[in-house]
This record gives C-alpha cells, sequence and structure tokens, in this order.
C-alpha cells in the first residue's frame, strides 16, 4: 500500500514515513558535532568549508549560517584578508536576517551585526541594528516572571535573570564610575 501511495504523490516511501526528516536532522547534528570539535581545536578555516558544505545541503537554515559567520569571524591573515572575512560575516547575517523568523535567533545575530558592522567601521549601521534590539525593561525575563505562577519557577527565573543582569552591570557600571565600579 506504500509505494501506491507514494507513486500517487510522488514521493519516496523513505518521505512518506518521515525517514528523510530524521535523516536531515541526522545530518544537521553532525554538521554541528563537527564544527564544535573544529571550534575547540581553533580549525576555522575547516569550519568555514564545512559550514559552506552544509548550507548547500540546507539553504538558509539558521544555525549552519550563525556558525558560518562566527567561523569567518575567527580566521586569520593579513589585515585584508580579515576585514574581507568580516564583511563576509556580516552578510551571512544579513543573510540570516533576511530569512529567519525565530525571534531568538534575530535578536541574537541583530546583537552581533551592530557589533560586526562597528568593528567593520560602519557605526551608523551599527547604531541602526542597536536601536532595533529589545531594551532591558521590556525583556522576556521580565514578562515571564510577571506571568509565572509557580514560586519555584519564578525563583529558577529569576537566578538566571540575574546572572544575566550580572553581566549587564559588568559592562555599564565602569562607564558610570570609572576605574571606581
Amino acid at each position: 500500500f506504500l509505494p501506491v501511495l507514494a507513486r500517487y504523490f510522488d514521493v519516496s516511501v523513505d518521505t512518506l514515513l518521515g525517514m528523510d526528516e530524521i535523516a536531515a536532522k541526522d545530518r544537521l547534528a553532525e554538521y554541528n558535532c563537527l564544527w564544535k570539535q573544529n571550534r575547540a581545536e581553533r580549525r576555522h578555516a575547516e569550519n568555514v568549508e564545512l559550514m559552506r558544505r552544509g548550507l548547500g545541503e540546507f539553504p538558509n537554515h539558521p544555525l549552519l549560517l550563525v556558525q558560518l559567520s562566527a567561523s569567518l569571524e575567527r580566521l586569520d591573515g593579513t589585515s585584508e584578508e580579515r576585514r574581507a572575512h568580516l564583511y563576509e560575516s556580516i552578510m551571512v547575517q544579513e543573510r540570516i536576517l533576511a530569512y529567519c523568523d525565530d525571534s531568538e535567533v534575530r535578536g541574537a545575530v541583530m546583537w552581533n551585526i551592530a557589533d560586526s558592522y562597528d568593528r567593520y567601521g560602519d557605526r551608523e549601521r551599527a547604531r541602526m541594528y542597536a536601536e532595533k534590539l529589545p531594551n532591558l525593561y521590556k525583556t522576556r525575563e521580565s514578562a515571564l516572571i510577571r506571568l509565572t505562577e509557580d514560586e519555584e519557577e519564578k525563583r529558577w527565573l529569576a537566578a538566571e535573570a540575574m546572572e544575566r543582569m550580572q553581566y549587564l552591570l559588568s559592562q555599564f557600571l565602569p562607564c558610570l564610575y570609572g576605574d571606581q565600579a
């Protein structure tokens, strides 16, 4: 019966059974695992090629694009080569923003692209992306704490938020108080 259905819909039996989707998830997990190994061993050029292969198989996949962007920015070379890699990383980040609708990925990429444009010397674009980021007040953490009724979950959310706020304070206090902070 399955072969008849597959012929009718002009797909493989594996597609009908969801095997193609499972195989795709396995392939993505392989790419991710190899990327992490290469990154730990500072093999960034290999990661650039790995992500390019992965994107040939999974065009516009957000994780692969993020990993390609990160790998490009870690490549060695002359100052001109590093600047070209940074520019390519920016173009990859622009591509992520064009195709990805995951708000968490988009938020992280907007922060990264603001930083990348700043390092590239384009302060105007850096500022444009920075201004698109959410403010400190209306964040996921503040909304979830307000909406959560379970006290244990609230404590966990508060602890997570405080850890992030500790990092933010380490960035803000020196701006206000200099070395006294």
